[in-house]
């Protein structure tokens, strides 16, 4: 873990927490915030992000779950998201349970329906007139 010289990341309990679950801790220069440029950036995209959600009633806990909810779902340039590189599977959301099948369903709607039809065979059109249908023989 890349952190800055926080008293949160020195203090003698979050060192004895990171030594116990593994985590190696690696401090940046004091006064350098450039040099931890990664970690920079996602605080300044979380308050984005909450400057976004401003309007919305939550409390504060809630809105930084579901932003950070939202990233670990969404697809990266790698394909994956970030929740599928940790856990070696897809997780699955509310638009999941709401629409299981929906990627087969579309793609079978999708499909044309394709028929021969002859030189001189009777045809008709069907086309709407204020969202009813209506059919009309063909030329």
């Amino acid at each position: 873990m890349v952190s800055d010289n926080a008293s949160i990341f020195t203090n003698e309990e979050f060192k004895y927490f990171c030594r116990i679950n593994g985590i190696k801790q690696k401090f940046i220069a004091p006064g350098h915030p450039e040099k931890n440029g990664l970690a920079e950036r996602n605080v300044q995209t979380l308050k984005d992000k909450l400057k976004l959600m401003s309007s919305e009633n939550l409390p504060m806990h809630l809105k930084v779950q579901r932003i950070i909810f939202r990233y670990r779902t969404t697809t990266l340039a790698s394909g994956k998201s970030p929740a599928e590189m940790y856990l070696n599977r897809q997780i699955r959301i509310k638009l999941d349970a709401m629409f299981p099948h929906y990627e087969m369903a579309s793609e079978q709607k999708i499909k044309p329906r394709t028929r021969m039809i002859k030189v001189g065979e009777r045809v008709r059109t069907k086309f709407f007139v204020n969202n009813k249908p209506n059919w009309k023989r063909g030329i």
